[in-house]
């Protein structure tokens, strides 16, 4: 029997790279996996932008009861190339590729919550994943509207997590794994040999869905997951009572 024997699982971006490697894994966990993309590689896949928030409530109706839902889609800043500008200035990024990324990598994660949150709450149970990054912890040099989006992506996990815990809302839970640099197509292999030449190590897909299934076994509301080389853990930063 696998951990997620029996059910439902969405997975965005799922197509390459961290989703695929998560798709895998919840499906040897015994879940049945429907892959969102907006490049779908088959046609059992489904085409998703995650930016449009209408998309995301036909995609929610059209599916079963969702038992768990990782909002994974991501990029970095568009017309940014860490090959040749591994420290891209501020002003180098347009109005365009500002927005973009906003709408991919901030946008998809609140209207995916914001679709499937009120479903599970009325079940009770569910839980949402959320593909953060270190970048989301941390002050990461180079592609500073990436930085951002992940940072705010790690303040509505957090957020999220804390409204359910005092709303006393049981069996319903949101986290994020943060990993570092990984072996996606995001990160081209001579971007590769600059993350190894700095001294930072570059994680196989495969040990951040390891990640993943130790965020939703722990099922710690608004919880972040640090995936760096061979490490798991959660991160503990200060506490902060509000």
């Amino acid at each position: 029997m696998g951990a997620l024997d029996g059910q439902h699982v969405l997975v965005t971006g799922g197509s390459s790279g961290i989703g695929k490697a998560c798709a895998q894994r919840y499906r040897a966990e015994g879940a049945t996996v429907y892959v969102a993309d907006i490049r779908p590689q088959s046609s059992d896949e489904i085409h998703l932008d995650v930016s449009d928030s209408a998309a995301w409530t036909a995609l929610v109706e059209s599916l079963p009861p969702l038992d768990m839902v990782h909002l994974n889609a991501g990029i970095t800043t568009p017309g940014r190339n860490l090959n040749d500008q591994p420290m891209a200035p501020l002003e180098d990024v347009t109005d365009e590729g500002y927005r973009a990324i906003l709408g991919v990598n901030l946008d998809g994660v609140f209207f995916g919550a914001r679709a499937v949150l009120p479903g599970m709450v009325a079940r009770g149970s569910g839980h949402v994943l959320v593909t953060a990054s270190m970048a989301g912890l941390g002050g990461m040099p180079g592609d500073v509207a990436y930085t951002a989006t992940k940072h705010a992506v790690v303040g509505l996990v957090k957020s999220l997590g804390a409204t359910l815990e005092r709303s006393g809302t049981p069996g319903v839970y949101v986290s994020a794994i943060c990993p570092g640099f990984v072996d996606t197509p995001l990160v081209a292999a001579e971007a590769q040999e600059f993350i190894t030449a700095m001294g930072m190590p570059v994680i196989e897909p495969a040990r951040v869905a390891e990640a993943a299934m130790q965020a939703l076994e722990a099922k710690a509301n608004g919880s972040q997951w640090i995936v760096w080389g061979d490490t798991i853990r959660m991160h503990e930063p200060p506490a902060l009572d509000l």
